[in-house]
């Protein structure tokens, strides 16, 4: 594994991004079975790293958003880093995968809006949706809701997605890394993406 922009390497990226300790770096090692180190606390992916699978590369950001034992500033310098780092590689980026706690996003969308600020998860999915063709919304730790919560939760992601880029129909998968659901789903929805653009799938952890 190598961080991000230190690899001479000129194949496709698909980017996992998402808010800390949504499980970015657990689905990526579910999916590819690569032994990334996985923090118990909220933003201990520091550095970006990148996963070679032969024929695409994986980018595995750190969460933007609150990180345990950092500054405000550090934080924002963190953020403005990796939109910085993903607009160089935008020519590269075939599949943007978001990923966001569904078990989470009605409160903290409340409560950003309620400051009339943009809420962190829809302002990544719009800048993502400007700089990538194709954005996949993964709505992970479904197996925090109740069973008739989901689709509930999921619809009113889905409308703010929708409202905040307008031009766009979400695509938005449910998962939990943790029960292993949903990641087949996953898996093949970003080998059609791949084969879509001419590049021939990786060979997957998860079958």
């Amino acid at each position: 594994m190598k961080e991000l922009g230190r690899s001479g390497e000129k194949k496709p990226i698909i980017v996992f991004a998402g808010r800390s300790n949504v499980g970015k770096s657990s689905s990526i090692r579910a999916l590819t079975g690569k032994k990334l180190r996985v923090g118990k606390k909220p933003g201990s992916t520091r550095w970006e790293t990148m996963i070679d699978l032969g024929t695409v590369q994986i980018a595995d950001i750190p969460g933007f958003g609150f990180m345990a034992g950092q500054s405000k500033t550090a934080i924002d310098e963190t953020k403005n880093r990796i939109v910085q780092v993903l607009e160089q590689w935008s020519e590269r980026l075939i599949l943007s995968v978001l990923i966001i706690d569904i078990s989470l996003f009605r409160e903290l969308y409340e409560r950003w809006s309620g400051r009339g600020e943009i809420p962190i998860d829809v302002e990544f999915y719009q800048f993502l949706s400007e700089i990538s063709e194709n954005v996949i919304v993964v709505a992970n730790k479904s197996d925090k809701l109740k069973g008739r919560e989901i689709p509930r939760e999921t619809e009113f992601l889905r409308e703010k997605l929708r409202e905040a880029v307008p031009d766009s129909q979400p695509e938005i998968l449910v998962t939990s890394c943790t029960r292993r659901r949903g990641l087949t789903a996953l898996r093949d929805r970003i080998d059609a993406t791949l084969v879509h653009n001419d590049v021939e799938a990786p060979r997957w952890a998860i079958t």
